[in-house]
């Protein structure tokens, strides 16, 4: 596996998972989840430039509006109510963060992009993945042991298990969509967007969250985005 050519590009990738993962939470830790996770969303505005303007990937008015709209719906569906007491005085001190997320999620997706469109794990994605996740495990390994006392607990493996099984397929399935001829500006908006739907509707749901105008007019848009982005 050392030997392939895709091996480097996983290595970097896994270290990059690690990293982040915890950026991201520390992140949600100090200035909270509305602006960690608009920030995650964001991050599609990476694969689509590279896309159109460094890929020459085709697009049309519809997929325009339709990127608009994605971004649209990322920051709508976040806005709290009037009297949520998302607390923002914490970017005074915290200010970085949300670019650092912004950043990492992007580059994650932008390597992702490279790899297929360079064809270096084509026919291996699933041995790209595998050994992808087997690294990050390596590297949280080894995170826990330098700046972590103590050991794993069972609720951190089961913890981990839940949150790794989903995280893989979903890696899994966006390479082997750009492996079967789906376009990197197209597929990444699709995927934060739709991902961005499935959860909002989960919580008006399941969880009988309230949305209020500003969430709504979000939902729609990214359930627009993902029809017209996809034509």
């Amino acid at each position: 596996m050392i030997g392939e050519s895709w091996f480097p590009y996983a290595l970097f990738l896994s270290f990059l998972f690690i990293v982040f993962f915890n950026v991201g939470a520390f992140s949600i830790q100090k200035i909270g989840l509305i602006i960690t996770s608009i920030c995650q969303r964001l991050s599609l505005i990476f694969p689509v430039a590279v896309g159109l303007f460094l890929f020459g990937e085709s697009h049309s008015f519809l997929q325009s509006m339709a990127l608009i709209m994605a971004i649209a719906a990322v920051v709508l569906i976040n806005i709290p109510e009037k009297n949520s007491s998302q607390d923002l005085s914490a970017l005074k001190h915290f200010w970085y963060l949300p670019f650092l997320v912004l950043f990492g999620n992007g580059t994650i997706e932008l390597t992702l992009f490279y790899v297929e469109q360079h064809n270096l794990v084509t026919g291996a994605s699933l041995d790209f993945v595998s050994i992808l996740f087997l690294l990050s495990g390596i590297w949280g390994l080894l995170f826990m042991l330098l700046f972590r006392k103590g050991f794993f607990a069972l609720r951190d493996i089961a913890a981990g298990i839940i949150l790794g099984i989903p995280n893989f397929f979903t890696i899994y399935l966006l390479v082997k969509a750009l492996e079967i001829g789906w376009e990197g500006s197209v597929l990444f908006p699709v995927n934060n967007v739709a991902v961005l739907a499935l959860t909002t509707l989960i919580g008006l749901i399941y969880f009988k969250e309230y949305l209020n105008k500003f969430n709504i007019a979000g939902l729609v848009f990214a359930l627009l985005a993902v029809v017209l982005i996809s034509q």
